[in-house]
């Protein structure tokens, strides 16, 4: 049995197409997008789960990342501008019974009270941070936190806090020399696992919803243009069409870790630019199908002259063939005539 060389070419193209290649292709070679759609649904997903682990990490590293700095920066807040502390049995006691608030602090406003138990107190220490962007509330058994971009507040029980860090006790100078050691790290190695698996269902689930609307619309225009293609086709195309967003979600996120920068309407970028990379596949396979459709035609054309041409050559035979018939019947007839009477007499003998 002989193999078909043209087919073992075409798996090894296939194969020598790795995730890099296809992010290269998605990029830079939308003509490239139909060949990436056949390859099926099961290597589009794969592509897509690779690209968004990838994004998924660096959002991880990267909030991981700040957090550390944080935790230093906490240690070295508690160290210089916070008094003796102790904490024991879920319960925090700063020695001071005054209320300190402070202002200034690279925290956002703190409040710290470990003396109060009136709730309507705690409530209003609640309304006084309501308008800051960030704030920090340290009460005796829980700590309440209010975070740019976050509705509202969030409680944080100290009991639950230490148990997680395996810590039932400690005193200021302990905790400022926790913050900053190695005994830390085992936390944020919990955090990143934490977070990457966090991260990479929100942004599955957000990209296959956008990429199924996305498709919706452009198999739409598919049936305006008259274009057979499936919808599973197109979906797949619209997976790669998301490559470039991504990556520069990827990049944005990575140049808020040092510096805060905000790109308004990032949101309608990312699906601008998706539509705008299947919609241009989408026009590239209507060109090509046209391109491929005239020159069906124009092979069309030229079978029918060149039949017309047969035709009229076998019509010109059948002329010469039947004059031939013609002429070889009459030169038969006269030698039959010769034969049956011999010679003819001449006029002057008859």
């Amino acid at each position: 049995m002989k193999k078909n060389p043209q087919k073992n070419e075409e798996k090894d193209t296939q194969l020598k197409k790795g995730f890099f290649k296809k992010v290269w292709y998605s990029i830079d070679k939308i003509d490239k997008y139909s060949e990436l759609s056949a390859e099926g649904l099961k290597r589009a997903l794969k592509y897509l789960a690779i690209l968004i682990i990838i994004l998924a990490s660096i959002v991880s590293l990267g909030t991981v990342y700040t957090t550390t700095k944080s935790v230093k920066q906490i240690a070295e807040y508690i160290d210089e501008s916070v008094p003796e502390l102790t904490y024991k049995d879920g319960e925090l006691k700063v020695d001071s019974q005054d209320v300190i608030i402070d202002n200034e602090s690279k925290f956002g406003k703190i409040i710290i009270d470990t003396n109060v138990e009136d709730e309507e107190k705690i409530n209003q220490y609640i309304n006084d941070i309501s308008e800051e962007d960030n704030a920090i509330i340290i009460l005796k058994n829980r700590l309440i936190m209010k975070e740019v971009g976050r509705q509202g507040t969030t409680n944080y029980n100290y009991s639950e806090l230490m148990q997680g860090m395996n810590i039932n006790e400690f005193n200021k100078k302990e905790l400022v020399e926790y913050f900053t050691s190695s005994n830390m790290i085992p936390m944020y190695i919990n955090l990143f696992i934490a977070l990457l698996i966090y991260s990479f269902i929100i942004y599955i689930i957000n990209t296959l919803f956008n990429i199924l609307v996305i498709s919706m619309f452009v198999y739409l225009a598919t049936i305006i243009l008259k274009l057979k293609i499936r919808y599973v086709a197109v979906f797949n195309m619209v997976v790669y069409a998301v490559t470039l967003p991504t990556i520069l979600e990827m990049i944005y996120f990575a140049i808020n870790i040092f510096y805060s920068y905000r790109i308004a309407y990032f949101d309608i970028m990312y699906i601008l630019v998706t539509t705008i990379y299947a919609v241009a596949a989408i026009f590239i396979l209507k060109s090509e199908f046209n391109k491929k459709q005239g020159e069906v035609q124009k092979i069309v054309e030229v079978q029918e002259e060149v039949k017309e041409e047969i035709e009229e050559k076998q019509e010109e035979k059948k002329k010469e063939s039947k004059k031939d018939n013609k002429e070889t019947k009459k030169e038969e007839k006269k030698k039959e005539q010769k034969k049956d009477g011999g010679e003819e007499p001449e006029a002057s003998n008859a």
